[in-house]
């Protein structure tokens, strides 16, 4: 078997949340992502997220792109040879004259948005832990007549972080609101103190545990 640091990069299709749904108009294999539906459809060949959570059957036959392959052996270095370019983000910006035209179609600015909103989203994407990996919910009624519903762990875990989102979102806009008294404001975050304290049920699914849910009234 060859070197993991000699082995290709994951795509969507090695890795657990992707889910077939045929061919596109150019022949290729087409699907959805269930960790992260807001995307829509996506190719089969399209490069990974940080939630990446490799299948099982392509364990070992893959990599993760942040798993750098092995280092070339060294050689001198030109007094000619080019540094590489500075990979500008929104916290690093470029500075100087930055007027000018930039050729590029759609499917790239796509891809230039979706890595910004990876890179700089508000609060990231938290890692599910390693024991649940590849985990499934399941929910079983009482009459052993009705059928079990199953639900892979990560699809339920991508909620449970879009709500941790969506209540911080509602506390910042409260807080920031300029029309309720600084008594209001007090009242309604102890609601969303009191949601965050029945949710830390579910911080065992996080695998940093500063990611989850905190009652602590900060």
């Amino acid at each position: 078997m060859p070197e993991t640091s000699e082995l290709p990069i994951a795509v969507c299709a090695d890795c657990a949340a992707f889910r077939g749904e045929g061919a596109d108009a150019q022949g290729g294999a087409q699907g959805k992502c269930r960790l992260r539906p807001e995307i829509g459809v996506i190719r089969d060949s399209h490069p990974v997220c940080p939630m990446l959570q490799i299948r099982q059957s392509r364990q070992g036959q893959v990599r993760p792109p942040h798993q750098a392959p092995q280092a070339p052996a060294p050689r001198t270095r030109s007094h000619v040879e080019v540094e590489a370019p500075v990979r500008r983000t929104l916290r690093d910006a470029a500075r100087g004259d930055t007027r000018g035209e930039i050729a590029m179609d759609r499917d790239g600015l796509k891809a230039v948005l979706r890595e910004l909103l990876e890179e700089e989203t508000l609060y990231g994407y938290p890692a599910l832990g390693k024991r649940w990996q590849g985990g499934v919910l399941v929910l079983k009624p009482a009459d052993p007549g009705l059928q079990a519903k199953e639900l892979p762990l990560e699809t339920f875990f991508h909620k449970i972080v879009m709500i941790r989102d969506r209540l911080r979102v509602l506390e910042q806009k409260l807080n920031g609101h300029d029309k309720l008294s600084d008594g209001e404001k007090v009242e309604l975050q102890g609601y969303i103190t009191k949601a965050y304290g029945t949710l830390t049920t579910f911080n065992a699914l996080f695998r940093d545990r500063e990611d989850g849910f905190s009652s602590k009234d900060e």
